[in-house]
């Protein structure tokens, strides 16, 4: 084989050109898909668990839209907050929106109050404080819940059209996971483009200083190019996106090609000293150097090929289009390389020999140390292996997307804004589910509710709760025309069915089935944090349900979900109850 290469190095150049050629023209049709929801194991139950939730209880995922002003109950203010609400309402994929000027609608159905008199009601009313207006009324959101499946970068380019057209008189933002996400993937996809150019220039360095010759310097590159031209051009083939994890395939084909070409030159220079010709040179270069070469290829190919067995797909991705360019960067290497070594006149540069002679007299004297100094060099060695050891046991293993950003992006800096006035924008969802039909239309287990409340409102990170219970209170207050003294959970079963009766015509049906099962055996309590790190959601999760566990019925069952536990539980598999809600069983 080698020796045709080197009978016919330019046809083999022209092949191997032509093939990267037509691998190229396809590069335009790849296409970017990064998201945080690609480290989404699909067939984790926690991952089942939440999607039945949502097949129940409809999507979690919101954006948040702030609005800030000196008074957002001054009139006008809060006119141009009601065209806005009107407007979000309109965009394609909001399943509904909840906000100042909706409420009013719904709980002053007559429209004849007036202004003054909705804050006086609004400021008795917990539900809203910090989670629709803040206590010093200079802030307010507007939730956007998405519809399931909805094209979130769609909903985010309205929503931003809509801040875009608001009156300069307002401040707005809006905040979200999937702002963080969206985030996320343009800074991905913006080190795609950055990254590579910046390896090669820095690598193209280090060739230069190292051989001094401008063939040298090009050669290992334009085989990593190659490499990587063949390996996007099937990725386009195949019309599969790049993601999170496979946008970092060029950096690693770069930093590990590069390498494999650097001893392939290096033992060049060396059989090229004795050769009488190029292609001796070669010959005796790939005579000793391919088996090594394929023997590094294939065992570095083992070992992301051990990545094939992780349950997330983006992973498998990787590991997938890693292989494949490694192995492309293999046939490029005994193909193209001998081929235009061949080709290459013989170095003559007799400063670039005693540069790399310089360089061998440094590596002896290191060998030297090593052989001839071993009571200094093997403790230093097990000293810092012993130090390496202990902070092996220190990694923890986290997952917090927002963390990746600088502290001046726009999205972390809205992130944190947000919950200083208001509330989270990340939710996390409980699931109590009472052992019959018709539970929650039992005073006392709607008491409950409120008891849990209370207990999860003292933990880090929760800033809001926000439950069927609280809506009850609300309606109980509207219903009996805003008496503080009924701003409170109903006592008996009539008045709970008679409110439930009230809370239907008010907030709507939709609202209720946000928060109650249609037979009213199983609840939700959305709780909206600013909690982003998997460590703290799992933390979250484990107190709750430690406090359920002691302090709560053995008949009810519970679980807590969202897409925050989804994402840290492919992190870590904690322990404790969460409830089956496809089989209603604790596991």
């Amino acid at each position: 084989m080698l020796d045709k290469i080197l009978k016919r190095p330019w046809i083999v150049i022209f092949i191997i050109t032509a093939i990267t050629f037509l691998f190229a023209f396809q590069i335009p049709q790849l296409s970017f898909k990064t998201s945080i929801y690609d480290l989404v194991i699909e067939d984790l139950p926690a991952t089942h668990r939440y999607q039945t939730f949502k097949d129940q209880f409809g999507s979690d995922e919101i954006i948040r839209v702030v609005i800030k002003s000196d008074n957002i109950f001054n009139p006008a203010t809060f006119k141009k907050i009601e065209e806005l609400s009107e407007i979000a309402a309109k965009i394609k994929g909001v399943r509904r929106i909840i906000s100042l000027p909706g409420i009013r609608k719904s709980v002053d159905i007559s429209g004849e109050g007036s202004l003054e008199k909705f804050v006086d009601v609004l400021d008795a009313v917990n539900l809203f404080q910090k989670n629709l207006f803040s206590t010093d009324h200079k802030s307010t959101a507007i939730t956007l819940v998405l519809a399931q499946d909805v094209d979130t970068e769609m909903v985010i380019k309205d929503v931003k059209k809509m801040i875009a057209d608001a009156p300069e008189n307002l401040s707005l933002y809006q905040i979200g996971m999937p702002l963080v996400s969206q985030a996320l993937a343009r800074l991905t996809e913006k080190d795609f483009f950055h990254l590579p150019p910046i390896t090669f220039l820095l690598i193209a360095i280090v060739l230069l200083c190292l051989y001094r010759n401008l063939l040298h310097l090009v050669l290992p590159l334009v085989c990593v190019i190659f490499a990587l031209t063949w390996t996007f051009g099937f990725m386009a083939l195949t019309r599969i996106p790049l993601s999170m994890l496979t946008l970092i395939v060029p950096v690693f084909l770069i930093a590990v090609g590069t390498a494999y070409c650097l001893h392939i030159v290096s033992e060049y220079l060396t059989q090229a000293k004795v050769a009488e010709s190029p292609q001796e040179a070669v010959r005796a270069t790939f005579t000793t150097a391919t088996f090594p070469t394929i023997l590094a290829v294939v065992t570095t190919a083992i070992g992301l090929g051990s990545l094939l067995i992780n349950k997330i797909t983006t992973i498998r991705e990787f590991a997938v289009f890693s292989c494949l360019g490694l192995f492309s960067l293999l046939i490029v290497l005994l193909t193209l390389l001998p081929a235009a070594m061949a080709l290459m006149p013989p170095p003559k540069n007799r400063k670039r020999i005693e540069k790399a002679r310089f360089l061998d007299r440094m590596l002896a004297w290191v060998v030297r140390l090593d052989l001839h100094h071993q009571r200094i060099t093997l403790p230093i060695l097990g000293i810092t292996t012993l130090i390496c050891l202990i902070g092996i046991f220190q990694i923890r293993v986290e997952t917090n997307p927002v963390s990746y950003f600088k502290e001046d992006i726009p999205v972390s800096r809205n992130f944190h804004d947000i919950y200083q006035d208001l509330s989270g924008s990340f939710p996390i969802n409980i699931l109590m589910q009472g052992g019959r039909e018709g539970y929650f239309e039992d005073p006392e287990h709607v008491a409950e509710i409120a008891q849990l409340q209370k207990f999860i409102d003292t933990l880090p990170g929760v800033d809001k709760t926000i439950s069927f219970a609280d809506y009850m209170q609300l309606v109980n207050y509207a219903s009996n025309r805003y008496e503080p003294m009924y701003y409170s959970l109903p006592e008996d079963g009539f008045e709970v069915r008679m409110l439930i009766n009230n809370y239907r015509m008010m907030l709507g049906e939709d609202m209720l089935v946000r928060f109650m099962k249609p037979d009213f055996s199983q609840t939700n309590i959305m709780l909206l944090t600013h909690i982003s790190s998997s460590q703290a959601f799992l933390e979250t999760r484990t107190r709750i349900l430690d406090y359920v566990k002691k302090n709560f019925s053995k008949d009810i069952l519970w679980g807590v979900t969202g897409l925050g536990i989804v994402i840290s539980e492919n992190k870590n598999h904690c322990n404790g109850k969460t409830l089956d809600l496809a089989g209603g069983q604790l596991v």
